[in-house]
């Protein structure tokens, strides 16, 4: 077992070092991509373009830009993201506002049963199913919306050392 385990773990260690692919880095990503999504490419020289896609071959990406199709050969682009499937803050404020709302009637109902709400009956069931509920929640949509929003990263290129930033 132990021998095993040293093996898993030599093997893992020799992918790491061996610079194996994150998921960011396969080119093939880019076909999951809809035609009409809105994306946003960075070419090696940090200069990013908004638009539509257009189609993906092994060598290159079109997006269309404005009234132009616009297409940007392989070992140019450094990053595409997708401007549709990311998350606004307001949506990760609704997350973290059903999230914690759900931990706070948890809390409440357990407080509630416990007896541990040192009030009358009515007021016990309106702290605990209510109050509670609307403070952890409200902690919760803080926090959602302090998160990041952004848009998530499809292809990601190692950035050349030839090209600097204008």
């Amino acid at each position: 077992m132990r021998r095993l385990l040293l093996s898993t773990l030599s093997v893992l260690m020799l992918a790491s070092f061996a610079g194996a692919q994150t998921p960011e880095q396969s080119w093939d990503n880019l076909k999951t991509l809809r035609e009409g999504e809105k994306i946003q490419v960075v070419d090696q020289k940090l200069k990013s373009q908004n638009g539509t896609f257009v189609s993906v071959s092994d060598e290159d990406i079109t997006i269309q830009s404005d009234q132009d199709a616009v297409t940007i050969q392989r070992g140019d682009v450094f990053r595409v993201s997708s401007k549709e499937r990311g998350r606004s803050r307001g949506q990760n404020a609704l997350r973290g506002l059903m999230v914690g709302a759900g931990v706070g009637v948890g809390l409440g109902g357990a407080m509630y049963a416990s007896g541990g709400l040192d009030v009358s009956q009515g007021e016990a069931l309106a702290a605990a199913f209510v109050a509670v509920p609307l403070w952890i929640g409200g902690i919760g949509a803080g926090i959602g919306a302090a998160m990041p929003a952004g848009h998530p990263t499809i292809y990601r290129a190692e950035r050349r050392k030839d090209q600097t930033a204008p």
